[in-house]
């Protein structure tokens, strides 16, 4: 299969997973916090695989870019939550009603 068409077909997965955490939460089944880290953990390995196939980070470049569009889109502050997450000791998600 050619690089770009692998690629463009790897972003509309993304794309289409992102679409399903959003719905989530629109729904109210997910906070924006937890579908974005979802989404990031999907992503990260689907370029991870990327790029070991490719024998290349860089060839995932477009994906990445897609994934933290996607990710800001359910959640604006995804960056700051990341943050606070790798911060706690153990990281951890909460649950609180």
């Amino acid at each position: 299969m050619d690089e770009k068409i692998l690629i463009d077909r790897l972003v509309l997965k993304v794309k289409e997973y992102a679409d399903g955490r959003a719905r989530d939460v629109a729904r109210g089944a997910e906070t924006p916090r937890l579908a974005a880290l979802l989404l990031q953990k999907y992503g990260s390995g689907v370029i991870d695989t990327v790029s070991l196939i490719l024998d290349t980070p860089r060839a995932a470049d477009p994906i990445s870019k897609i994934l933290d569009e996607e990710t800001a889109r359910i959640d604006p502050q995804w960056r700051e939550h990341d943050r606070e997450r790798w911060l706690g000791r153990p990281a951890d998600l909460t649950y609180s009603k």
